[in-house]
């Protein structure tokens, strides 16, 4: 027959066991009375601090989404208003140039922006400025500003002449003086009509008083300096030859003969009205490289260049409105529930789980 071999030593641990629980019949607790503080269970007083610093971040994250959803329908009002003002200056650049009108004060170009405007008298070349450096075509110049005085009111005025590359600020560099530096009486321009705009808190301000250099066209400064109207006026992009003497000599040459124009014949009739048809006609014109190099001032192109961002910026507004939202409504999930248990709360969990064994 087959024999069980037992363990002796196995044996000894189970008799070791059996009267071990024999004696041991009372069950104790194994309850925690002085609970170890963590930061997972603050004091009472902790917990007063975190709930003021949770309900003022409430607080601001309940203020984000409103404040941002009124900043993204100012921006609806504020793209309606640029839409019409770019329509209205779209609509004034069709308008056929006229003369500036007389008595035209800065407070009146708001309403004449893209405007279309004639100035007849001469420019005053001695008192010339500069803004820049400005770069066209990788090319490095100034923008040119000089005063122009009318013909018809006597007053000067400031005309942003354009662009003319580095090596050509200085006058007796240039070519083409008839379109460089105009000095006849009679010179005709055509310019757009622009509001004054006061310099930046932020942008840079003139530091040598006696330089003629600006870094960005402040026009208030440069009319005070000058004596002229604080008026904004863009010469218009134009690359045609021009000889503004000729009507003049002609004026002249009339009026010196106008006692005798009984005595004219058929042939002086005719030869005058040659001579009209001959300055009539349109002269030479320029490529913008040979501008360039002569020194001659380039024009504004007669197109709107304002700005319109404010679609950028109601998108921007209200979907920051959108997002905030979300965060909120999670924030108010996790504050409902509570993230800490407090000192009282912690002796209450464990009271109950001491009755299970009393």
């Amino acid at each position: 027959m087959f024999t069980r071999h037992l363990n002796p030593l196995s044996s000894f641990q189970r008799l070791r066991y059996i009267r071990l629980s024999a004696k041991r019949s009372v069950k104790t607790s194994t309850v925690d009375w002085k609970p170890i503080r963590t930061s997972k269970t603050p004091s009472d007083h902790e917990g007063k601090k975190g709930g003021i610093g949770k309900k003022i971040v409430l607080g601001l994250m309940i203020a984000m989404p409103v404040i941002s959803f009124y900043l993204g329908t100012w921006q609806v009002r504020r793209l309606e208003w640029k839409n019409n003002l770019i329509a209205r200056c779209e609509s004034r650049l069709t308008y056929p140039p006229v003369l500036l009108p007389k008595r035209f004060t800065p407070d009146q170009a708001e309403n004449w922006e893209y405007r279309k405007v004639l100035l007849r008298g001469h420019f005053v070349n001695e008192e010339e400025m500069f803004v820049g450096p400005r770069v066209r075509n990788s090319k490095k110049g100034y923008v040119l500003f000089t005063p122009f005085r009318r013909n018809d009111t006597g007053e000067k005025v400031l005309v942003e002449r354009g662009w003319i590359s580095e090596e050509n600020v200085n006058p007796q560099l240039r070519n083409l003086n008839h379109l460089s530096i105009p000095t006849s009486d009679n010179t005709e321009i055509m310019c757009l009509v622009r509001v004054p705009r006061k310099r930046g808190s932020f942008q840079w301000k003139k530091e040598d008083q006696n330089s003629r250099l600006w870094q960005v066209p402040d026009v208030l400064e440069m009319a005070s300096i000058t004596g002229s109207t604080p008026l904004h006026l863009q010469a218009v992009y134009d690359l045609r030859d021009h000889r503004w003497d000729k009507p003049q000599t002609q004026e002249n040459h009339t009026k010196s003969n106008s006692w005798a124009f009984w005595k004219r014949n058929k042939n002086q009739t005719q030869n005058y009205s040659s001579q009209e048809k001959s300055q009539s006609e349109p002269l030479g014109e320029f490529t913008e490289w040979q501008f360039a190099q002569a020194g001659v001032p380039i024009g504004k192109e007669p197109k709107i260049d304002l700005r319109n961002n404010h679609l950028q910026y109601l998108v921007t507004w209200y979907g920051l409105a959108f997002l905030s939202t979300i965060f909120l409504i999670v924030a108010l999930r996790k504050y409902r529930k509570g993230s800490a248990i407090s000192q009282a709360q912690l002796k209450k969990e464990k009271l109950k789980h001491a009755q299970r064994f009393m």
